[in-house]
Formats: C-alpha cells, sequence, structure tokens
C-alpha cells in the first residue's frame, strides 16, 4: 500500500455559522456507522441511465411552466412582502436573515463540514452525504448562472415597476448582479442541498429521511422567502431556482447510486483527513488539513 504526496492546505480564520451546528450533528446522527457498510445497489449487466434524463427534462419543463405562472404574481408578491407590514416585523426580518444565510454560504459550508467530518472520522456515510450536497450545488449553481445571464432579468429593486424587465444576454455583462435575477442562485443552492441530503440519506438510513427532509426543505424555503423580502428576487426567480436545485439534486444522487465504485467517489471519499498545525518561519501558528490516498 502506497501513500501519494500529501497535500496541506492553510485554512484562515471563518467566523462560526452557530446555525449550521445543529443541523450538522442531526445529519451525522442521522446517518450512523451502519449506513456505510451497506452495500451498493446490484445493478448488474443493465446500462445506467444518463445523467441527465428525459424525466428530468420534464420537471424543468414543468417548472418553467411554474415559475411562468408564478411571474403574473410577482408584482402582487412583491407588494405584500416589501409592504410596511412586513417589512417592520421583527420576526419576519429575522426569518430572512437566516434564510440568506443558508441559502449562500450555509449550505455550502454545512456540505463541506459534513464532507470534511466524515473524512476525518472515517464514516463514509456522512462524508457522501456532504459530497453529493457539495456536487448538487455546483452543478445546479452553473445551470442556474447560465440562465441569469441568458435572460438579463433586472432584479426587482433595479426594476420595481416592471416584473417583467428582460434582455436577452444582458445578464452575461452586469458586474454587479443587477440583471441576475432570473433565477434565484440562493433558491438553486439551497434546494439543490435539501434534495440531495434527503435522497443520499433515505438511500442509507430510509427511517430518518423524512425527519432530514422536513428540515432542509423547510430551511430551504426561509431561503426563497428571503430572497422576495429583502427585494433580491421575484416570486418567479424564486420558482424557477428551486426547481433547478430539486432536479440537480435528483440527477447527482442518481448518478452515484447507479454507478457504485465510480471515479469521483474514488477520489474525493477514498482520502484519509487529519488535521494540521504546526509553527510558521515568522513565529505565526498554520492551520491546516492533510490528505493522503491510499
Amino acid at each position: 500500500m502506497s501513500l501519494s504526496p500529501r497535500l496541506a492546505a492553510k485554512i484562515p480564520g471563518v467566523k462560526p455559522i452557530r446555525s449550521l451546528v445543529p443541523f450538522a450533528a442531526f445529519v451525522a446522527m442521522a446517518t450512523p456507522g451502519g449506513i456505510s457498510a451497506q452495500a451498493p445497489p446490484d445493478t448488474g449487466a443493465v446500462k445506467p441511465p444518463a445523467a441527465v434524463t428525459v424525466r428530468d427534462l420534464g420537471w424543468l419543463a414543468g417548472t418553467g411552466g411554474l415559475a411562468a405562472l408564478a411571474q403574473r404574481a410577482d408584482a402582487s408578491v412583491r407588494s405584500e412582502v416589501r409592504g410596511p407590514a412586513s417589512q417592520s416585523n421583527a420576526t419576519f426580518g429575522a426569518l430572512a436573515d437566516i434564510g440568506n444565510g443558508w441559502g449562500q454560504p450555509g449550505v455550502v459550508v454545512l456540505g463541506a463540514a459534513l464532507w470534511g467530518g466524515g473524512l476525518y472520522a472515517r464514516n463514509e456515510g456522512v462524508a457522501a452525504v456532504g459530497l453529493r450536497a457539495l456536487e448538487a450545488i455546483t452543478v445546479s449553481s452553473v445551470v442556474t448562472k447560465v440562465l441569469k445571464g441568458a435572460f438579463g432579468r433586472a432584479r426587482p429593486r433595479v426594476a420595481p415597476a416592471d416584473a417583467w424587465d428582460v434582455e436577452f444576454g444582458r445578464g452575461f455583462g452586469s458586474g454587479n448582479g443587477d440583471y441576475e435575477s432570473f433565477p434565484s442562485g440562493h433558491s438553486t443552492a439551497a434546494f439543490a442541498f435539501a434534495a440531495a441530503v434527503t435522497s443520499e440519506v433515505a438511500h442509507r438510513a430510509p427511517r430518518h429521511a423524512r425527519l432530514v427532509g422536513v428540515a432542509s426543505y423547510t430551511m430551504a424555503l426561509s431561503t426563497a422567502y428571503a430572497r422576495t423580502y429583502r427585494d433580491a428576487h421575484w416570486l418567479s426567480d424564486v420558482t424557477m431556482g428551486a426547481g433547478i436545485g430539486i432536479v440537480g439534486g435528483l440527477a447527482v444522487t442518481r448518478w452515484h447510486r447507479t454507478r457504485p465504485g465510480n471515479r469521483v467517489d474514488a477520489l474525493l471519499l477514498g482520502p484519509a483527513m487529519r488535521p494540521l498545525v504546526r509553527p510558521a518561519g515568522d513565529g505565526r501558528t498554520e492551520l491546516g488539513v492533510t490528505f493522503s490516498w491510499r
């Protein structure tokens, strides 16, 4: 057995996100050590489905239809959530703060924590849940980013009187993001996390899937609400973002489930991770992690 060269990465100080700790602990407890021993599905000689199936495209088309219907209510919903009664409500404001933080960077930080924590504890199940979340967020966010640039829709805070201020391609040159409203990136990430984590837990620890699903989708809904409350998105933006995230999360977990022993898992779930603490030459202390592959 030979070890490849170790990779040490410095980690700058990161302000703790306390609201993520209970959820991370909950997911970790919901995926006990026994799940990593679960046998992979027996796919036999059956060819695995494509990464993107016709059903996935159908779901995306359906989500687009829902977004089109939601667009008819964009102006009225904005008027409601941006009204004095809603904006002066401390509870609504606190919910929006939580939802914004959860959508970005919360789900990325939590996904990385589950993946890294699982590697450190040598719990493949927990590591896989975190990795699936990160993969789903990445894949879904790429799709959303392309659509943002293509539609070039003005955010409600930029054009509050026009709920469909769209110019093809304008979003690609929008340095400040004012014309990248459709779809919502925060909602995409939050729902991709919810779909991937729930699906992976359902595969590895089915009895905990409902609780994980309720918790993660509730948080995703708070993100969608927050984006409209803060005047960053229209209702149709978060609707489309949610659909992309869900399809992306389910597609990622299905791809892995039907391809046991794939190279992605071999590379990203195979390494052993250990913390690194060592003195630097100038008197400081370096904090990092080391990865080693067998």
